[in-house]
């Protein structure tokens, strides 16, 4: 299967929005053992501060200009296009979904959409194998992604978990 295609976008887009509505209602609801907020601390705060500054330069715009560098390619116009399609859904749902529901449907939404991004990345690795000096960049594109996938489990899920409430609390009064 081709993660670069209008059907496998589309029904990616189907089920993550679906998954992550289903999540916001039923936190909303009390029905799920999860947080509505995120439990983070000041410096966990100024660290995503930084982070989402990185994404954007090294998420969107790097592939920007690959999108821009490769635009007489047509299948890497159409990869990159389809790459940016997704981060711009992403961005869309995290905003409105956050705002609708609760803000930690974000942590859902955004592993969801990371691990999706990453199987597009690798995919378009194969595209890219002849174009050698802007390989390097795409591949710094898809670490990036990784080491988001890595911080998502190791500092966003965690705060949005009841016990890392308790854990955060009673690291605060010792």
């Amino acid at each position: 299967m081709n993660p670069n295609n209008w059907f496998t976008v589309w029904s990616f887009i189907l089920f993550a929005t679906l998954l992550s509505l289903s999540f916001g209602w039923l936190v909303n609801k009390e029905q799920l053992s999860i947080r509505a907020t995120m439990g983070f601390g000041d410096r966990q705060k100024k660290f995503i501060q930084v982070w989402a500054r990185v994404a954007v330069l090294i998420g969107i715009i790097v592939p920007l200009v690959l999108l821009i560098t490769f635009w007489d390619v047509p299948i890497l116009r159409q990869f990159f296009g389809y790459y940016l399609f997704v981060v711009a859904v992403q961005l869309g749902c995290e905003v409105s979904f956050s705002r609708i529901l609760c803000q930690s449907v974000v942590v859902v939404i955004g592993t969801l959409y990371t691990g999706f991004r990453i199987w597009q990345l690798w995919s378009g690795l194969q595209l890219m194998a002849d174009a050698q000096p802007w390989l390097g960049l795409l591949w710094l594109v898809l670490l990036f992604w990784v080491a988001n996938l890595i911080m998502l489990f190791t500092l966003a899920i965690p705060s949005i978990l009841p016990e890392y409430e308790l854990e955060t609390k009673d690291k605060q009064y010792e």
